[in-house]
Formats: structure tokens, C-alpha cells, sequence
């Protein structure tokens, strides 16, 4: 699948802001007068970043940098 370079970049940015958004939400205090959280947001912060990661690859990938294995080289 090809993603062209805005596409890239607006969905580095969204999960970027996903993460902060669920790290804030997953760092509140409980508060059981409102019954239990229903949203993982520790999980959903760890895929947000692990997500931006791969973009992240992407983007530098677009820079120029190169990241197939080459046999001989270390």
C-alpha cells in the first residue's frame, strides 16, 4: 500500500495527538461516583505510538534514508 506524503503526514499528526489525548485521559484519577472507565486508554496510547512509529519509518523513508536489509552488512 502506497501513502502519498499529506496523506503521511496528517496521519503522523492525528496519532501523535491521539497519544497525548490518551495519556492525558489514562493519567486522570478514577472516579467511581461515575462507575468504571470503559476505554483502555493505556492501550489505546501504546498502539497510537507504536503506529506513529511505523510512520514515522515512513516519513524518513520519503527523506531519502533507505531500510532494506543488505546481506553482508552490519
Amino acid at each position: 500500500m502506497y501513502l502519498s506524503l499529506p496523506v503521511t503526514l496528517a496521519l503522523f499528526i492525528g496519532l501523535v495527538c491521539l497519544f497525548f489525548i490518551a495519556r492525558w485521559q489514562g493519567g486522570q484519577p478514577a472516579r467511581p461516583e461515575r462507575g468504571p472507565r470503559m476505554i483502555p486508554w493505556t492501550l489505546i496510547a501504546i498502539l497510537a505510538a507504536g503506529l506513529a512509529v511505523i510512520l514515522l519509518a515512513h516519513l524518513a523513508s520519503f527523506a531519502g534514508f533507505d531500510f532494506s536489509q543488505r546481506p553482508g552488512r552490519f
